[in-house]
């Protein structure tokens, strides 16, 4: 059966663990993960509007052009899953037959999808299926409305029917929800996923509305896999076996698959992170490209737990003289090799720089910094408006933090670790410091 609500199952021991880690780890600890895949048709937004319009985006009424009545009647949704979903519906205007009849679908605001329906006349019925071709996981939220157009030219377009669900068999997941997000967590599992996932989430919530100037307009979804077959049951044409997750603004959510770490990693880490990508789509869409250091490093500034000391890696490349630049130049990819010959140099370097900024400015700063991202303003650009300083002083003050020289070395080409930008890269096994 599927559950609602919160269980009161952590253990104490563990709880107490958690503490002194959040403590340990203040003020902004991570682990770093990402992710995308294009799945619905995005909506015609463009720019850096942040979510100016996602608060009423399902508000929007019925409307139609001409003088035809209207009649949307055996609405249906069919989630036939992991093979897709389909709505059906009869239809009909008083002007003339239904010529063109398509159904529009959202997981989250500002993201779309769509397939034209056809007429089966034995039924009477208008039915439009997603046959899953763009791999979309369960659980998502899927809401709809109904386009039409008659063969007088009348058109109609319906208000949003909301609440259906792409749903897997309730009896192997269990739901968890609160004000901040709702997870699914699937049979395997450790019991306390779902309510350790609820409370890291809780844990952040004023930060992220600190950092972003509001929290997002809806809420996410987290959905954790316990094991690898189902997770690459939805995932249609992507067998990648390193990819442990995946995350993408189109699904209003994220999806994972228990690694290594455990709970606690997946919890108080992951999900954090990859909500932090959530927000940066919603308030920044054109500021952080995605597989850069400004855009790992950011999401990763939201975690509460660490695979190991990010922060102690970059002092030791610093006091060893082989802190690459940052600012100055391109500066490291996500995955990029450091000098001390391991990966994720830009998630690390990244997270410790927004550390510093956040540490020496404050979350305010970051909003201020989120807010003057765009199209016509650079990463830099915006620092300099944001600090007062140039581009140059930034970089100096930060190594100098390090306890690095002062004086960034001329950047030279890093070489870069070749995994899709759009995916989760897998964690690393970098033992803990």
């Amino acid at each position: 059966m599927m559950k609602k609500g919160r269980r009161n199952l952590v253990p104490i021991v563990l709880s107490i663990t958690l503490l002194v880690m959040m403590f340990a780890a203040m003020s902004f600890q991570a682990i770093a993960q990402d992710g995308a895949t294009a799945t619905p048709t995005p909506s015609d937004d463009s720019g850096n509007e942040g979510n100016t319009e996602s608060r009423d985006y399902y508000a929007d009424p019925a409307s139609s052009t001409g003088d035809a009545e209207w009649t949307i009647e055996e609405r249906s949704f069919t989630s036939n899953y992991p093979n897709g979903f389909q709505f059906s519906a009869r239809v009909s205007s008083s002007k003339g037959d239904i010529e063109n009849a398509t159904v529009m679908w959202s997981h989250a605001p500002r993201n779309q999808g769509r397939r034209a329906a056809t007429y089966d006349e034995s039924t009477g019925l208008f039915t439009s299926v997603y046959d899953n071709s763009e791999g979309t996981p369960p659980w998502v939220a899927v809401n709809y409305r109904w386009i039409l157009t008659d063969t007088a030219g009348n058109t109609y377009r319906s208000e949003w029917f909301m609440g259906e669900e792409y749903y897997d068999d309730p009896s192997q997941w269990e739901r968890f929800e609160s004000e901040d997000i709702i997870v699914f967590v699937e049979e395997g599992l450790p019991e306390d996923t779902g309510q350790q996932t609820l409370d890291a989430m809780a844990a952040q919530r004023e930060t992220y509305r600190q950092a972003w100037g509001d929290v997002l307009s809806y809420r996410p979804r987290a959905i954790l896999f316990s094991n690898r077959a189902s997770f690459d049951e939805w995932r249609v044409g992507q067998g990648n076996p390193n990819v442990i997750g995946q995350t993408n603004a189109a699904w209003g959510g994220i999806v994972q698959v228990v690694s290594g770490g455990g709970v606690i990693d997946l919890a108080w880490g992951t999900v954090l992170h990859e909500v932090g990508h959530l927000y940066q789509d919603e308030f920044v869409p054109a500021g952080l490209p995605v597989a850069t250091w400004q855009n790992e490093g950011n999401a990763t500034l939201f975690e509460l737990y660490q695979m190991y000391d990010y922060e102690q890696r970059v002092r030791d490349l610093a006091a060893s003289g082989q802190l690459p630049a940052l600012l100055i130049g391109s500066g490291p990819s996500q995955n990029s090799q450091g000098p001390d010959g391991r990966n994720r140099l830009g998630y690390d370097m990244g997270y410790v720089f927004y550390k510093w900024f956040v540490e020496v400015y404050g979350l305010d700063a970051h909003r201020q910094l989120i807010e003057a991202l765009g199209p016509s303003l650079g990463f830099n650009a915006a620092l300099e408006q944001v600090t007062g300083l140039t581009t140059q002083e930034i970089e100096r003050r930060w190594r100098t933090w390090l306890g690095a020289s002062p004086d960034a070395p001329t950047p030279i080409p890093i070489p870069t670790m070749r995994f899709p930008p759009t995916v989760t890269p897998f964690i690393f096994p970098t033992a803990s410091n």
